[in-house]
């Protein structure tokens, strides 16, 4: 991935360089607004899905890919440097691989209960306030970092189950479980999709560090960062700390105030 990202950045110079003559160079006290929409790449590092009945096995997140858009306010403070304040919108998710479990069922050795999670998923809305200073290597090329802060507004977790009883001598002989728990007619639907509110099992502030580069022609701006998180998001308790990384590319335009 580093290799990826510092050739991307080598190609992303040259080019700069050589479209110079196109770009609008900026002057010290100039004010621009820029929209922005894109999309992203997030997980919570260290965050795990417990299960079975003694909560003994999990399965670990992985990214997942999201959403976001708002916008930016800049203020050159030099011909080269400029400073950012914006306020965005994201979606961030993070993702589980299907899992299932079963257990013998109580008074029995060979009826099993059983259940399978399939696309399990963690949607976070969040409002970011990020703040960077930009640095134009260029008239088209800048890196970028600086801080931002986030604001959970939602957290939902989503995935679909199937549940039921069968027998391991005869593992043909399979009854499924409805919403209520009870044995499904024919018919009904036994692959259930379930929504819950987990915001409460998270802490509500993320602060994070995005660090990346942008490429400008004619007032559009691509954009490629990567968020590395600094706080830890679970409540006190949890074995491990639970910290955000994202990657994102947005695409915004240049509006001069």
């Amino acid at each position: 991935m580093k290799n990826v990202i510092s050739r991307i950045m080598a190609v992303l110079l040259v080019c700069g360089m050589t479209a110079n003559a196109d770009a609008q160079k900026r002057e010290t006290g100039e004010w621009s607004i820029i929209p922005r929409l894109g999309v992203n790449l997030s997980k919570l590092s260290g965050d795990k899905m417990w299960f079975g009945e003694d909560g003994s096995k999990c399965v670990n997140s992985s990214y997942k890919l999201g959403y976001e858009g708002g916008l930016d306010v800049e203020y050159m403070v030099h011909d080269r440097i400029g400073v950012t304040v914006g306020a965005m919108y994201a979606l961030l998710s993070e993702k589980f691989k299907d899992f299932h479990y079963a257990d013998k069922a109580e008074g029995s050795d060979n009826l099993y209960k059983f259940s399978k999670y399939e696309d399990m998923r963690v949607n976070f809305g969040f409002l970011n306030v990020p703040v960077k200073c930009n640095v134009y290597l260029t008239d088209n090329f800048a890196l970028k970092a600086g801080v931002q802060l986030g604001f959970m507004l939602s957290a939902k977790l989503k995935y679909n189950v199937v549940s039921g009883l069968y027998d391991r001598l005869n593992p043909g002989n399979i009854i499924y479980y409805d919403a209520d728990g009870n044995p499904a007619q024919d018919g009904s639907d036994v692959y259930l999709s379930e929504e819950l509110d987990v915001k409460d099992g998270y802490k509500h502030f993320d602060i994070s560090i995005p660090v990346g580069f942008s490429y400008e022609y004619e007032n559009v701006i691509l954009e490629a960062q990567y968020r590395i998180g600094l706080n830890k998001w679970n409540l006190d308790g949890y074995a491990d700390k639970m910290r955000s990384s994202v990657f994102s590319v947005t695409v915004g335009y240049r509006l001069g105030l």
